[in-house]
């Protein structure tokens, strides 16, 4: 499941917004093997979301949505899909996972402490609750969410809301 070459940041941002059989979803799933027969229904199993995890073997977990949850559609029946990418997690330091060993964003390292990663990437646009930074970047949404100053836990990618 470990691939030899890793997707890029960027190809992960691409992916963003982007069903799993797209030429962008298929760039960041084909390396680890990743099907849609692998998705779990989440939110008390209603047809809307779904992840895909992979965090106890390669540190990943991506989540997609019902592209009518996205974007405005006429005549859209909730959960028919097509299922977009909506965010997906790169695990550090967690139990139970493993750590992700692909590139992150802005060269982060999961060591970085919260001055290391305003250094990477400026002043976070907030700072909520369990002091998870959150950056609004012009394509996306970072978050980063550590168990100690120099223990980065998840960093994640995220589809920026619409409207």
């Amino acid at each position: 499941m470990m691939p030899h070459a890793y997707p890029t940041a960027e190809d992960f941002v691409a992916a963003l917004a982007h069903p799993l059989d797209s030429d962008l979803g298929r760039k960041v799933v084909v390396p680890f093997g990743i099907t849609w027969s692998d998705a779990i229904k989440l939110d008390r199993d209603l047809p809307l979301y779904y992840d895909i995890g992979v965090a106890e073997a390669v540190g990943l977990s991506l989540s997609y949505t019902d592209i009518g949850e996205v974007v405005q559609l006429e005549n859209h029946q909730a959960g028919s899909g097509p299922f977009v990418m909506s965010s997906c997690a790169f695990w550090g330091h967690a139990k139970g996972c493993a750590t992700y060993a692909g590139p992150l964003w802005k060269d982060l390292r999961f060591s970085d402490t919260p001055a290391d990663a305003i250094a990477k990437l400026g002043a976070p646009s907030s700072i909520g609750r369990y002091d998870i930074h959150r950056w609004i970047l012009p394509n996306f949404e970072l978050t980063i969410h550590w168990n100690a100053p120099t223990q980065i836990r998840v960093v994640s990618y995220w589809l920026k809301q619409v409207g």
